[in-house]
């Protein structure tokens, strides 16, 4: 499995995508006029499609969780705006990568979203955690 890196972090390849699938290529705009009728604007996007990576579990195994040490660099990179856009390769579904440009998207809850797999305080850079990044495709 390919790993996937954001702006050189490198991430676990087998983080789920939960939400490639989705649709999202069509925007939609509504508004109400004065007089209560509808006025509905719709049109294609050229950017903005979310892409959520996450942890998953399968019974009592984790899948793709990630060390503390990672999560920090996540964590730095998130809180400096001007790092903004950035490189997200991921693995593409035959064979090869594919690069998209992103940005973190904070406008739908947290961008990073941690928890810890076993709660062992304190905690060490080795200690694994399962992450849900949400991020925006920019270009």
């Amino acid at each position: 499995m390919t790993d996937i890196t954001l702006a050189g972090i490198t991430l676990p390849g087998d983080l789920v995508w939960s939400d490639e699938f989705q649709s999202w290529k069509v925007g939609q705009a509504r508004k109400t006029s004065l007089t209560g009728a509808l006025i509905l604007h719709v049109g294609t996007l050229q950017a903005g499609r979310p892409i959520t990576l996450e942890t998953s579990q399968e019974g009592d195994n984790w899948v793709a969780p990630v060390r503390l040490d990672t999560l920090r660099a996540l964590q730095a990179l998130e809180e400096d705006p001007d790092a903004e856009p950035l490189a997200l390769v991921l693995p593409d579904h035959n064979t090869g990568t594919r690069t998209l440009s992103v940005a973190f998207r904070r406008d739908d809850g947290a961008a990073i979203e941690a928890r810890s797999i076993r709660t062992i305080s304190p905690f060490v850079d080795a200690d694994y955690f399962a992450i849900t990044l949400r991020l925006i495709q920019v270009d």
